[in-house]
């Protein structure tokens, strides 16, 4: 009704609504409230399945490693020759360079450097990245001592051993440390750095590392070559779960919107 009480007509509706209609443009899209340094985001959504293939992977070679230094004389044979073959050309040049060597995969020596990055980290305000670090070479750690009194495997026996040890044997506990460690210190270079020369960089270097520790372990008797198989296949498992986590968590934040070292 219009005020003078007659029915308004089409017309004069239509000039009502198109005098009182709203043109205010429609508000902007909320901002990310990540406010640290961007970095390149891989694997989020659909891109993780190839991660999960890794896991499920390296998870089934373990199995079957397991079963197979259990089970199959065959390997055990394989593994006695391999390393008796190592100790008699063992010399002592070569030796302190693998000892040398060996140290740097070493468990206790990583969970040490993992430690001190992570204070650096947190000094930074890098909560996130702290939290990731402690908790993927830590938690490696223990689960390699879980896994080794679980299967119990005695090490390599010499009558003139150039080191021994009275610990269990599998999985290696030093290829499965820098597997981590080194795997996941590549993993950062690659989705921070800027320069593409740096993802193939660290990650090559990262292949040549773990594979100069687990051949010094075998080298000096204190692992068979199924040991440190069995490493390699735990670390890269657990380095592929952690990184699956830390991308589901990323992503629940981002929907959140809320800062990861907030």
């Amino acid at each position: 009704m219009t005020p003078s009480g007659t029915i308004a007509t089409d017309t004069e509706l239509g000039h009502y609504w198109q005098s009182h209609s709203c043109t205010a443009e429609p508000p902007p899209p909320m901002q990310n409230l990540h406010s640290g340094r961007q970095t390149r985001e891989v694997g989020v959504g659909p891109r993780s399945i190839p991660t999960a293939i890794v896991f499920f992977t390296a998870v089934f070679l373990f199995v079957i490693i397991a079963v197979v230094v259990a089970l199959s004389p065959a390997v055990t044979a394989i593994d006695g020759n391999v390393a008796g073959w190592l100790h008699v050309r063992a010399t002592p040049h070569v030796t302190d360079v693998m000892a040398a060597i060996s140290l740097l995969g070493a468990p206790t020596t990583l969970t040490i450097v993992a430690v001190a990055g992570s204070l650096l980290l947190l000094y930074r305000r890098r909560y996130a990245e702290a939290a990731l670090l402690s908790t993927v070479v830590l938690g490696g750690n223990f689960l390699n001592f879980c896994l080794k009194h679980l299967i119990q495997r005695g090490r390599p026996v010499f009558d003139d051993p150039l080191f021994s040890l009275p610990t269990y044997s599998f999985p290696s506990g030093h290829a499965m440390a820098s597997t981590v460690f080194y795997g996941l210190l590549a993993i950062y270079v690659s989705v921070s750095a800027r320069q593409r020369y740096a993802a193939p960089v660290a990650i090559g270097a990262a292949v040549v590392m773990i594979a100069l520790v687990s051949i010094s372990r075998v080298y000096l008797g204190l692992h068979y070559l199924s040991d440190v198989l069995g490493g390699l296949s735990e670390g890269i498992a657990w380095l592929a779960l952690s990184v699956i986590a830390w991308r589901h968590r990323r992503r629940r934040e981002a929907g959140l919107g809320v800062n990861a070292d907030s």
